[in-house]
């Protein structure tokens, strides 16, 4: 969406949205229209909801439903927008529409770590937890649907400025952290809204703009071209595992696909979204998005999202229902998407909206903190003893640079929506982007703070002490034997030395290099020259150029932190101090050098509807870098830990039988030597386990990660390997565990747009079972020679029966969550 605090923008110039536009920005659907049926649904609760919304619905004058769907003038609540009560419905004050993907807009809830950062934990556990915490505080503020879980954009770009917000480039990580975070919000009663379907990846003329807020020119809106096979398997894949899971809203984006607005194409969403993938909630326009009344309405559109100012329908979609043009069954369908989940989740039973009410808790803080120490990555450590991580028996640390403190301006997400800028003067810790997907907050446990009270906590106290400035000359006094140096005497007083660095990013603009703030290089590499054990923390929102010093002889240790939100400090000096053992995984890739990324965004000249061609397909981020034959410096899923594992005995064999979906199986269709098959596209193909090891002396947990690579004989080119699963157990020392993998039958598919669906092809799969995408432990090793699920078999290496399933509590195939994480999300809740 767009912004926070809409009073002040909306006395700013905007233009009419009621004009007509081209003809060519709207699409109609090429197939009946998708009213919503019980067809597809899992769960009798969302039976009944619908049920009960279209029986309400029928009873509504023509005034009741075109006044529901006008946008409320005042909005004094702290909501990003507000519907109309619609008290026939038991809706008494209206439905809140809230900010954002790392907590509510308000100071008194808590600020998450980044939904990047929790798909570096690679622990479907903590995904849950961090969405349960953070549901369970939308609810108590009585909002009824976030704006929060970001399926898009995915990081085509390393440079697109709000793929933080999202949980990586990998459509299997990332729909596996969607489906975990919608049943956590719904679980805690609040709407799991997916946004933004379908193609936003870069700011950049994304509302026809250079960057910000203010839409200035419709016909500079970008123009994706994405063939069908990349829609479905790269940028819808996590909004699908999302409406299986029963996702019960959507928000469409601002761009044009094929030539059309994204909220106004009948084939984006009445034949792709709620056809073929069968989705049951309601599409909300991103803030501003819609540009007609009519070519929202009848190409599949159910909400306008944004200020009173951007409203297209009420008043304005009356004389389209009154004509016919806009039949009554279409709007009525628009409010029975709307209340369906209103009803499944018991959202009547939410509390009156006041983002007054301080909604934190100690248990979201402990899930923060954890979730956090989870995703800390630990990309480089030095062999040495005495040396890089973790700090033992040391009597002094020095921590080093402005993100190690309270920055000048104190919390920046406390500035508001318009001080981010790529200008602005940015100090201090870094715990969140900017923009609507960044929360403020009432605290930040920034790194000082941390490393205080964990320096406090060993056996022999620790003293901490620091040059908080990224300038080396800064305080430079020339005194009665010489210069006195600051940065140069606290080097010298401490055995160990943290280099705190960080990037930002925030919605409106695109990133405009991957260079670390203040010259954080420079910063570094003094530090390295003079300190023989130099710690590096980059506080980032993705990847950054590390070119000039990750191979400094004395840089022992670098952490990637992501954007940590409040409790980043604590999770930092913990892991920092060994109390917790790092076991995060990249979710991306870092280049040895920036040249080595593709731009993969549209950056020329504001022209007259500007074009970005996704030509490269599915090959981003790893499977870019494997296709091109680029070693990268850090390569998708690498972490290292302070214990060492092994992976061995990998086997597989088949398995067949439904997976079913939580709360609403797709359309999608499943093909099999050139035949539609009875076999659902989710059931289940094929198990394959492997024993992983702790061979260290430290108690740790460990990612085992799946690769596929496709048989020959395809008809268009297929990544080198493709990620098709992960289990994280957690390791004593010395300790082994079998895990499972669970492959469905998508998972070892690809989109035909022949067929119009997915085909399982003939011919021989290799799995690599590795650590990262890189490696490969377990050996690679044939196991298919015909295509699953037409008769065909494993020859299994070993007895399933011998093996007990160890997976995590949340089931990497179908939802299914634990007695024990429920009994943690409802504590959290409480």
């Amino acid at each position: 969406m767009l912004i926070k605090g809409g009073l002040l923008f909306a006395l700013l110039a905007y233009e009419a949205l009621a004009a007509p536009t081209a003809a060519a920005t709207t699409s109609a659907s090429t197939s009946e229209y998708p009213f919503l049926s019980a067809d597809g649904f899992t769960s009798d609760v969302w039976v009944k909801a619908l049920a009960k919304a279209q029986q309400v619905v029928g009873g509504l004058s023509i005034q009741e439903k075109l006044n529901f769907t006008d946008i409320r003038g005042v909005n004094p609540t702290g909501c990003a927008a507000f519907t109309y009560p619609l008290p026939a419905a038991g809706i008494k004050e209206g439905l809140c529409y809230a900010d954002g993907p790392t907590g509510i807009n308000s100071k008194y809830s808590t600020q998450w770590p980044n939904e990047l950062a929790a798909a570096a934990s690679w622990d479907r556990d903590l995904i849950y937890l961090r969405a349960a915490a953070e549901g369970a505080e939308f609810s108590r503020v009585g909002a009824a649907v976030p704006f929060s879980i970001v399926a898009g954009p995915v990081g085509r770009s390393v440079y697109d400025g709000r793929s933080w917000e999202g949980f990586g480039p990998d459509p299997f990580l990332a729909g596996e952290a969607v489906r975990a975070t919608v049943r956590a919000f719904q679980d805690a009663g609040v709407t799991g809204l997916l946004k933004h379907f379908v193609g936003n990846e870069q700011e950049y003329l994304r509302y026809g703009s250079p960057g910000g807020y203010l839409r200035s020119n419709d016909s500079a809106t970008i123009d994706d071209i994405i063939d069908p096979a990349t829609l479905r398997e790269l940028y819808t894949y996590a909004f699908a595992e999302g409406i299986r899971e029963g996702a019960g809203g959507i928000m469409c984006s601002y761009n044009k696909l094929d030539g059309v607005y994204a909220c106004e194409s009948g084939n984006l969403l009445n034949d792709l979204l709620k056809t073929e993938l069968n989705f049951h909630g309601a599409v909300v326009t991103d803030f501003g998005a819609g540009r007609t009344t009519y070519g929202t309405a009848i190409n599949g559109t159910d909400a306008i999202g944004g200020f009173a100012y951007m409203n297209l329908w009420g008043e304005r979609l009356a004389p389209f229902v009154q004509n016919g043009s806009v039949p009554e069954a279409v709007l009525d369908d628009k409010l029975v998407r709307i209340l369906t989940p209103f009803y499944a989740l018991d959202q009547e039973s939410l509390p009156e909206v006041d983002y007054d009410r301080w909604v934190a808790n100690k248990t979201s803080a402990i899930v923060a903190r954890e979730v956090t120490e989870g995703a800390i990555t630990l990309l480089k450590n030095s062999n040495e003893t005495g040396l890089g991580l973790p700090i033992k028996g040391v009597t002094d640390v020095a921590l080093i640079g402005s993100a190690a403190a309270p920055g000048q301006f104190g919390i920046l997400n406390n500035l508001g929506t318009f001080w981010y800028l790529n200008s602005s003067p940015f100090t201090g810790a870094i715990s969140d982007g900017g923009g609507s997907g960044s929360s403020p907050a009432a605290y930040v446990v920034d790194p000082l703070a941390g490393f205080v009270k964990a320096g406090l906590e060993q056996e022999r106290p620790v003293a901490i002490d620091g040059f908080y400035s990224d300038d080396p000359s800064a305080g430079i006094v020339i005194g009665e034997t010489g210069p006195v140096v600051p940065i140069d005497v606290k080097l010298a007083g401490a055995p160990v030395a943290f280099v705190h660095v960080s990037a930002v990013a925030e919605e409106g603009y695109d990133r405009v290099s991957l260079e670390l703030l203040n010259n954080g290089s420079a910063l570094i590499n003094y530090v390295a020259a003079r300190h023989n054990n130099t710690v590096v923390v980059v506080e980032a929102p993705g990847a950054v150029d590390m070119s000039q010093w990750y191979s400094h002889p004395n840089v022992t240790a670098i952490l990637f932190t992501y954007f940590g939100g409040q409790e980043m400090g604590s999770a930092i000096a913990n892991v920092a101090f060994g109390k917790v053992n790092p076991s995060g995984k990249l979710p991306f890739t870092i280049a040895k050098n920036v040249q080595d990324y593709p731009v993969n965004l549209y950056n020329g000249s504001i022209v007259v509807n500007p074009i970005s061609n996704f030509s490269e397909g599915v090959f981003i981020d790893y499977k870019y870098f494997d296709e091109q034959g680029i070693s990268p410096l850090y390569e998708f899923g690498y972490g290292l830990s302070y214990t060492t594992f092994s992976l061995s005995d990998a086997s597989a064999w088949a398995k067949t039988g439904p997976c079913p979906a939580a709360v609403r199986e797709t359309n999608e269709k499943l093909y099999i030597d050139g035949k539609l098959s009875d076999i659902g596209v989710y059931d289940y193909a094929a198990t394959v386990q492997v024993t992983v090891a702790n061979t260290g002396k430290v108690d740790g947990a460990e990612v085992a990660q799946l690769y596929v690579t496709y048989p020959d004989g395809i008809p268009r080119k297929m990544p080198v390997k493709s990620l098709r699963g992960f289990i994280k157990p957690y390791l004593k020392a010395g300790e082994s565990q079998t895990v499972q993998f669970e492959l469905r039958n998508k998972d070892l598919a690809y989109w035909s747009p022949d067929y119009s669906g997915w085909v399982v092809p003939r011919g021989k799969f290799t799995f690599h079972i590795g650590t990262s995408s890189l490696t490969d432990e377990a050996g690679g090793f044939p196991l298919v020679s015909r295509p699953l699920g037409h008769g065909s078999t494993f020859t299994p290496q070993s007895d399933p029966e011998d093996h007990a399933h160890t997976g995590p509590f949340f089931d990497p195939a179908c939802p299914e969550v634990a007695e024990a994480v429920l009994a943690w999300a409802k504590y959290a809740s409480s």
